[in-house]
């Protein structure tokens, strides 16, 4: 019975010193791991870590007078009417048959297989309207997506110039609604720096 006692005890030593070495071994693992992990310039030196630069631009000033946005929403508009009247067009020619059909078939007792085929024909301008009123949305949605995107890569160039230019890290917005900075010292609003920039650039590039 003593000599079980032993044997465990001994095994519990050398289970004890497999765990320390286990330790060991995935210490100096996550060590290597961090030593080879690439570290921002910004904290490489952990003594004097590098204070970051913020500034901040008000979202809502930005998409009101930028005149970008102005000049594209005036043109979504002129294009959403466009397409309306277009739209109304077709609706009209397709309500027109539609009553027309819907006139012919309660004069008189058609027959069956001429009844069939007017209320397919009705079927189909129905669905023709949807399809229309589908793609006029869809194409309107394909616009307002468009100048999104070139809105977001005019304005992301633009401060990244402006940032590097004023020595700034970061550029945060703040817009109603959907607020990145919940308190701003108005000493680093660059709001109007940034839109004067940006409506010079475009007035610029729309006299070229």
């Amino acid at each position: 019975m003593k000599k079980n006692i032993w044997i465990i005890g001994v095994m519990a030593v050398q289970f004890a010193l497999i765990v320390v070495l286990f330790l060991k071994t995935s210490k100096s693992k996550e060590e290597e791991v961090l030593d080879s992990t690439p570290v921002a310039s910004a904290f490489v030196d952990t003594a004097n870590v590098k204070s970051a630069v913020v500034a901040y631009i008000n979202g809502d000033s930005i998409n009101s007078q930028y005149q970008f946005i102005k000049d594209k929403e005036s043109q979504l508009e002129s294009t959403l009417k466009g397409a309306d009247a277009q739209f109304q067009k077709e609706y009209t020619k397709r309500e027109k048959e539609a009553q027309e059909l819907i006139q012919y078939a309660n004069s008189k007792q058609l027959p069956d297989d001429e009844a069939r085929t007017v209320q397919e024909r009705l079927a189909q301008l129905e669905s023709e309207i949807q399809q229309l009123d589908a793609k006029m949305s869809n194409d309107i949605a394909v616009k307002k997506e468009a100048m999104m995107k070139e809105l977001n890569k005019r304005v992301e160039k633009y401060l990244e110039r402006f940032a590097q230019k004023k020595k700034i890290d970061f550029v945060l917005n703040y817009q109603e609604g959907i607020p990145i900075v919940l308190h701003g010292n108005p000493a680093f609003n660059v709001t109007a720096e940034v839109l004067a920039g940006l409506n010079a650039e475009y007035a610029a590039e729309k006299k070229k």
